[in-house]
């Protein structure tokens, strides 16, 4: 029987080291995990731990108000046979951090036999098990059994069933919430577990887009594509060429309005211009031709940088779009899109989605 109060990426120890040593220690065939967030790396590390321990049931709840919690996490949690449940609280958040072993779920106290129990400051993240200072209760065979079943019944009761349509909503509502947190500020909560190195506004040598399955968000989901501005053509307007996923993202926002190729979009001046957009399928890639009286067209075509910005205002319901020199709102968009995992690359320019 072990009581212990531990802290853990204080000393140079780690919540993952804590928490695998624990799992292997005890075995236990049933484990619920109770935490405010879940990340990406979170879900599939403990993924790896609990096969480890050979556990063979798992529970996830989870808060989703506070829109941190990744849809690609949940995801993988579902794909790996746990059962999982959103806590949707009307206020404040859903915030314990609650991770019990057990030798089943049931029973009038939510769990038989418990037989582990940390409580502590970790959510289910890269940061909270690997660079966190995080601090936890530790029980093995725990004295108060009883306590430690009934709060995981509380925290499980609090949530309802996961479904495909709350996933849906819930990813879309995630990607409009992100849309105004800095890149960094994302890394810092856990929505995104790192950001890659850039330079100047453009990833470094070496560093490849993400794997589709390790993006945010999907283009269903997105409202804001940006495309390089290296390899333009057109004479009689600015024609811009989009690369597939932020080609679909445009093709589907101007289908709202339009089932032409012509669609009016506000610009930085205030002014409403008419826009052309196509799908060429001899190259797979999509054409937004850009008027020349939008600003910064005569610069676009001179210097061959920066990006076309295209936005879609879901509040307001309508369409912006702007030609952006380099710089810092430059470097905060294609940061966003790190941040997302919904960027790419062509052997011209860069391009990315969110």
């Amino acid at each position: 029987m072990t009581d212990r109060i531990v802290t853990t990426g204080i000393k140079g120890n780690t919540y993952k080291s804590l928490f695998r040593k624990q799992i292997i220690r005890v075995k236990p065939p049933a484990v619920g995990l109770a935490v405010a967030y879940v990340s990406v790396f979170g879900v599939n590390l403990v993924k790896k731990i609990l096969d480890e321990g050979k556990v063979k049931e798992v529970r996830l709840v989870t808060d989703v108000n506070d829109y941190v919690t990744h849809p690609r996490a949940l995801e993988n949690a579902i794909n790996f046979g746990w059962e999982v449940r959103l806590a949707e609280r009307s206020s404040g958040t859903f915030h314990p951090k609650l991770y019990v072993g057990a030798e089943s779920f049931g029973g009038p106290t939510g769990l038989k036999d418990p037989s582990l129990a940390v409580i502590g400051s970790p959510n289910i993240s890269q940061n909270g098990f690997l660079k966190n200072g995080e601090c936890v209760f530790l029980s093995v065979t725990p004295n108060s059994w009883r306590s430690a079943a009934i709060a995981w019944h509380d925290c499980w009761k609090a949530g309802v069933p996961v479904t495909e349509s709350m996933l849906t909503t819930y990813e879309l509502e995630f990607a409009l919430r992100n849309r105004s947190r800095a890149p960094q500020d994302m890394a810092t909560l856990g929505v995104v577990d790192r950001l890659p190195e850039q330079h100047d506004g453009k990833p470094k040598k070496g560093v490849s887009p993400p794997k589709r399955e390790h993006k945010a968000i999907s283009e269903e989901a997105a409202s804001v594509a940006r495309a390089g501005l290296e390899s333009i053509t057109g004479q009689r307007t600015l024609q811009v060429e989009f690369p597939k996923e932020a080609g679909l993202v445009l093709q589907r926002i101007f289908s709202k309005v339009t089932k032409e190729d012509e669609v009016d979009i506000l610009c930085a001046d205030g002014e409403f211009r008419t826009f052309k957009f196509r799908f060429y399928e001899n190259n797979g890639m999509f054409r937004l031709n850009i008027p020349n009286s939008t600003p910064l067209v005569d610069w676009a075509r001179k210097h061959r940088d920066g990006i076309a910005y295209v936005e879609y205002n879901e509040l307001n319901d309508y369409f912006y779009a702007e030609i952006l020199r380099p710089g810092d709102r430059v470097t905060n968009i294609v940061s966003r899109s790190f941040a997302f995992g919904t960027w790419g690359r062509t052997p011209t320019r860069l391009y990315g989605w969110y």
